[in-house]
């Protein structure tokens, strides 16, 4: 199971949020009771907490990220939550100063939030007391080594010792850029040709960006655009090809356009990239009202694993106004029934 994708700053941690957590440990899901943390017979912090936290840390940053919860057992239940001053300065401050110094080399980017009870409310979180909730994301200075000198990885929901080709794998993937398509939009609207007498049609005009997320000088980069074949006609295919630096491979049912990028992209960098050209027109029209345009790209840039990734045409209002604009030149409505009533709304 993937971790599931939340808004960028996410909604807050609350106690009906935890109750609602699938109630079971994944690759970004670790949850730890109480216990893990304070020892109650001593009333003390247990003296291995940080040893052990330092493994979940390692094993978090070296994989793909994901969340520690302090103060839920292993399924997913408030077992009452940690005290809160565990420290003088309290167990959140605390665990912010700590955590980054946990691993090695130390970690950059994470949160720590503390979840209470709500006043006046019942709660299974006792006074004093709270669930704490760590969230590492994926490290790009991985790999991490723990306090115990072996580095960790999220495997099948456990945090496990790293074998020797793990490691090497995650050095790979920090040392490596990290291009992808960064948008592909339509340049203005869609360019309407009445003269053809087979009828009227229009060609959409899309452009590309790429941008390079990782920390390495993305010397030599490509991409391929994979079209449905019926979306491309000879002129869409002349349009295309009149750029530098671009091939086509024509496969059953697809033409793919192959376009090199003769310039090094520098980490954070968004470039400018190729532009495809499609034509909405009577042979075709049925696909397009049936929602069966999407565009597929793949980025290859130097040793990196190939990114991949899909655009929907018809996500855009002006490729819409261009099918109803087509649509109504060969006498035809979009039909409110069909797969594209949901997508072709108005602007």
């Amino acid at each position: 199971m993937e971790r599931p994708p939340e808004p960028e700053h996410g909604p807050a941690w609350t106690e009906e949020r935890l109750l609602a957590l699938d109630p079971h440990e994944y690759d970004f899901q670790e949850f730890k009771g109480s216990a893990y943390v304070f020892d109650a017979g001593q009333q003390r912090l247990r003296s291995d907490f940080l040893d052990n936290l330092s493994k979940q840390v390692s094993a978090f940053a070296n994989a793909g990220g994901g969340r520690i919860f302090l103060g839920l057992d292993d399924e997913g239940r408030i077992d009452g939550g940690v005290p809160s001053d565990v420290r003088p300065n309290g167990t959140r401050a605390w665990l912010e100063d700590v955590i980054p110094h946990v691993v090695t080399p130390h970690v950059r980017a994470f949160n720590v939030y503390e979840v209470t009870a709500a006043p006046g409310a019942p709660s299974a979180i006792l006074p004093g007391r709270a669930v704490f909730v760590i969230d590492i994301p994926r490290s790009e200075d991985a790999p991490h080594q723990a306090r115990d000198h072996r580095y960790y990885l999220r495997i099948a929901g456990k945090s496990r010792p790293m074998g020797h080709h793990h490691v090497l794998d995650v050095l790979h993937r920090t040392r490596d850029p990290h291009v992808v398509v960064s948008r592909m939009d339509p340049y203005g609207e869609a360019e309407f040709v009445e003269s053809d007498p087979r009828g009227p049609k229009a060609f959409v005009h899309l452009r590309t960006h790429l941008i390079n997320r990782g920390r390495s000088l993305a010397q030599h980069v490509g991409c391929e655009f994979v079209v449905p074949r019926f979306a491309v006609n000879s002129e869409c295919r002349q349009r295309t090809l009149a750029q530098g630096e671009t091939r086509l491979v024509q496969r059953s049912g697809e033409v793919v356009f192959f376009f090199y990028h003769p310039i090094p992209i520098f980490p954070t960098q968004e470039v400018p990239f190729g532009e495809v050209w499609l034509a909405i027109h009577g042979a075709n029209l049925q696909h397009f009202e049936a929602g069966r345009v999407s565009l597929r790209w793949r980025v290859f840039a130097d040793g990196a694993p190939v990114r991949e990734g899909h655009v929907d045409v018809l996500a855009y209002t002006s490729v819409q106004r261009a099918i109803r604009q087509v649509a109504a030149g060969h006498g035809r409505t979009v039909d409110p029934r069909s797969a594209t009533s949901g997508r072709l709304r108005a602007p």
